[in-house]
């Protein structure tokens, strides 16, 4: 992958089910992935606060046509 690569990335948190959102995004000079507030507050339940602490499942993999 390169850096300034478009990646889709899918996302789901560890302990939901079924739960999976995706974005587009670059990697960061250090590899890092930046994922959208958006994107956050659609993978939090309604009876949880935040997702600090929370297990993620990321898959990057090159965008169709992007570049």
């Amino acid at each position: 992958m390169e850096p300034q690569q478009v990646l889709k990335v899918k996302v789901k948190v560890g302990h939901s089910f079924g739960n999976e959102e995706t974005f587009y995004a670059r990697m960061n000079r250090d590899g890092r992935i930046v994922i959208p507030k958006l994107t956050l507050e659609l993978l939090t339940n309604e009876d949880e606060e935040s997702l600090v602490g929370s297990v993620f499942g990321v898959k990057p993999e090159p965008a169709e046509g992007a570049s």
